[in-house]
């Protein structure tokens, strides 16, 4: 709906997805210029995938983009009547709103990295606290070069978040005004495991650095801890490849473990299973039906050339699927590409809450 053609008048519009630093002032504004009294604020709200409905009742804070005092009043209100645990209230310009939105995810990005690395022998803290001070001065420098942003609003609404705390982003009154950290710093995803994945750490953390190239600062703590995650992943590929296992299972695929919700994107588990599969070895994954019916679509996909590229189609709702890249297999899908080599196809069959692949 074009709701500057409707010329609107005297309402609220508020918008509840992430979207990148300075849209609402540089895009937002202009869709509804012609709308007569009309705020533009920004409420974006902080829940996890197969989490939502207590991540909305009980979120940590209700961060509020205002366009305006009256429609921040309104949204404050609003988060004090349907939420149970009655959160901290950040209120703030739409441009400081949009920055600790991805600035909040970045920063627990960045401690699933910190928390991954098993050769560290020295204490976390000797390195995590110097990262958190570098952190909150470059939010600081991003948010200097934002018109409109307040760098104090926003590290005071990271710190509400309990994946942060506040004694990680605490502004101190030094001499030269720069911002620095207490050596604090919350437990919760200081845990080695797998990288991060998904749809939003990803998404959120490169957006910042993306964002923070444009007003002309180094998005040196994003790229690193994108750069991290990817390294992590090749160390555990290496060290699952010295084990030498005749088979290797992974269960529960999903980008998140556990994962409640049939979503691989970015699932680090995914892309270590794929190269031990190519380099060679058998791996099982199990886990859900859909999951395995999305994971055997992906890597068929993966072994196909782009233009021919495909999906296969299922006749089962409980199965799972042998994905082999043999010269001597055949595809077993009705309907093989005419123009794919024989030795390139892909052999899949049915059976039940399990993925085989081989190569």
């Amino acid at each position: 709906m074009n709701i500057n053609a409707r010329k609107v008048a005297n309402k609220h519009i508020v918008i509840g997805c992430t979207v990148i630093p300075g849209y609402i002032e540089g895009v937002g504004k202009y869709l509804i210029q012609d709308c007569v009294n009309t705020s533009l604020s920004y409420h974006p709200e902080f829940i996890a995938q197969g989490d939502i409905m207590n991540g909305t009742l009980r979120p940590d804070m209700a961060l509020i983009g205002e366009g305006s005092k009256a429609a921040g009043d309104v949204l404050e209100k609003m988060n004090m009547r349907m939420t149970q645990t009655k959160p901290i209230i950040c209120r703030m310009s739409p441009a400081s709103a949009e920055i600790t939105k991805l600035s909040i995810n970045c920063f627990v990005t960045m401690k699933v990295c910190f928390a991954a690395p098993p050769r560290l022998s020295l204490s976390c803290s000797h390195f995590l606290v110097p990262s958190q001070v570098s952190y909150a001065n470059m939010i600081g420098d991003i948010a200097d070069r934002t018109p409109g942003a307040s760098k104090h609003d926003i590290l005071n609404a990271v710190g509400s978040d309990s994946r942060v705390g506040k004694k990680c982003v605490r502004i101190c009154a030094a001499v030269l005004g720069l911002l620095q950290l207490t050596a604090y710093c919350g437990c919760r995803y200081l845990r080695p495991g797998y990288g991060f994945g998904g749809p939003c750490f990803p998404r959120d953390n490169r957006a910042l650095g993306g964002y923070a190239k444009m007003v002309g600062v180094q998005p040196l703590l994003p790229e690193a801890t994108d750069l991290y995650n990817k390294l992590h992943t090749g160390y555990q590929i290496d060290e699952q490849l010295a084990l030498n296992k005749e088979e290797y299972v992974f269960t529960g695929i999903g980008y998140k473990d556990p994962c409640p919700v049939n979503i691989i994107e970015e699932s680090q588990k995914l892309v270590i299973a794929q190269a031990l599969a190519r380099a060679g070895k058998r791996v099982v994954l199990r886990d859900r039906d859909y999951l395995i019916k999305v994971s055997g679509a992906d890597c068929s996909c993966r072994a196909l050339p782009h233009s021919v590229r495909r999906q296969p189609s299922w006749s089962s709702e409980n199965f799972s699927l042998t994905l082999s890249y043999l010269r001597a297999s055949r595809w077993s899908q009705p309907n093989p590409p005419d123009n794919l080599p024989y030795w390139q196809h892909v052999h899949c069959t049915a059976t039940r809450h399990e993925l085989l692949i081989t190569h």
